[in-house]
């Protein structure tokens, strides 16, 4: 992807980059596991709040060490 990052992404897109099936991305979605909303029949997952709970989930793990 060329220009400035989009900041919603598809749930395809959400999962090619967390290494997960569509399907299992769909899931954690609608478990509110990750950030995500409805849109009509879509749903987007906010890249910001996705990398910002990422980091908070890395910076817990480091600490918990």
């Amino acid at each position: 992807m060329s220009g400035p990052e989009r900041r919603w992404l598809k749930i395809s897109e959400t999962a090619e980059l967390l290494g997960l099936s569509v399907k299992g991305a769909y899931e954690m979605a609608a478990a509110g596991k990750i950030p995500a909303v409805r849109l009509g029949r879509t749903v987007r997952v906010d890249r910001k709040a996705l990398e910002a709970q990422l980091e908070a989930q890395i910076s817990g793990a480091a600490k918990a060490r």
